[in-house]
């Protein structure tokens, strides 16, 4: 089969890293079972990758920010104009604000086939703000569509979207993750200090402040630990961390702030401990499934999503949202009890191979596909 006779299928993201990091293996392996594939988003530093894997990248600018309605007029036209070009057999929109432009530009343009992946129901759907009634009613009408498929992941979305597009939605479980390269270290690592990470997009609601306020407190207590903060500020969302605010807890040394680490499967392999104390509506958040793929014990909240990955006292401890004591509790409970982190981090790799392994992840979402 030629290229040009294989079934095209379009990516549409809203920014290149996040497809690279969440995306990109998923769109070789739809290639390698004979897809055409190509990918819009806009151009940044991570483009690059997207041309080297083998897929056709297609430039957009995308401003997740704006709630502007003539730059959303400008954005679908834009889509509409490629997906007309390209005429292809299925497109894959991921997150709230692709999934809104391009499902219209997909119905303009004819498209027969739209999955329209929410990972997570973010803020469109968790502000009460009257500026994101409008996103969510338009949603409701674009869910419903039957040239529509969706996919979240984890049941609580599953529910609440099932009632909102009267109709089946598919649970298929994270953008799944590498465990031969997130797999756990062959190196024993020392007691002193404890490592302690946590990696997101540095938002006020992935419980960062909570973290920081819960390092403080068990450094008074006397513990010897490093918490590491690993990303950047997300500063198209509203609820972006400040850099200086990170970098001056950097410089009070509460924090070590790493920024954007392009190999987390290192970063965790030389760690004790993964910690996401978030209060974001989550789909199921990567980096704790890539920590418990190198045998980590985590420490998050009782969230969809993030209870998903963490069964509580079984591969990790799930605390209340915004409780810095029940987070430090936590925290020190697995400081102080090397076997416990031990048991914890074996039972989460093995909850890995079995549920968020990325052949069954990808073997679910071509069958989707076709």
């Amino acid at each position: 089969m030629t290229r040009a006779q294989r079934p095209k299928l379009i990516y549409l993201v809203a920014d290149d890293r996040y497809f690279c990091t969440h995306r990109l293996p998923l769109a070789v392996a739809a290639q390698q079972q004979d897809f055409n594939v190509h990918v819009i988003c806009p151009k940044g530093d991570s483009s690059e990758k997207i041309v080297h894997a083998g897929l056709t990248f297609r430039p957009l600018p995308f401003n997740r920010k704006s709630l502007n309605p003539f730059d959303g007029i400008k954005t679908v036209w834009r889509i509409y104009k490629l997906y007309k070009q390209l005429k292809p057999d299925c497109v894959h929109h991921v997150a709230i604000k692709p999934v809104l432009f391009g499902t219209i530009a997909a119905h303009l343009a004819g498209v027969p086939s739209i999955v329209n992946a929410v990972a997570g129901l973010g803020h469109v759907f968790a502000s009460r703000s009257w500026l994101m009634l409008p996103l969510r009613i338009m949603m409701r009408v674009l869910l419903r569509s039957p040239r529509v498929k969706i996919i979240v992941q984890n049941p609580e979305d599953q529910a609440e979207l099932e009632s909102l597009a009267q109709k089946p939605v598919h649970l298929i479980y994270g953008a799944g993750v590498d465990t031969e390269q997130f797999s756990p270290s062959a190196v024993e690592l020392p007691d002193n200090p404890i490592v302690i990470t946590h990696a997101s997009r540095l938002l006020w609601s992935k419980g960062v402040g909570e973290l920081v306020l819960a390092a403080r407190t068990l450094r008074e207590q006397g513990h010897s630990i490093s918490v590491q903060i690993v990303g950047e500020p997300d500063m198209q969302n509203p609820d972006a961390i400040p850099a200086d605010t990170l970098q001056a807890w950097h410089d009070e040394g509460v924090i070590n702030w790493l920024g954007y680490q392009s190999d987390m499967a290192t970063i965790y392999q030389q760690s004790h401990i993964a910690v996401l104390a978030s209060y974001y509506r989550e789909g199921i958040p990567k980096t704790l499934i890539e920590a418990a793929s190198v045998g980590l014990p985590l420490v998050t909240t009782d969230m969809p999503g993030c209870r998903i990955i963490v069964e509580d006292n079984v591969n990790g401890l799930l605390v209340a949202t915004r409780d810095v004591a029940a987070l430090t509790e936590a925290l020190t409970n697995l400081i102080c009890d090397p076997e416990k982190r031990k048991v914890y981090g074996e039972a989460g790799r093995a909850r890995v191979l079995k549920q968020f392994a990325a052949s069954i992840i990808y073997d679910q979402t071509i069958a989707l596909y076709r």
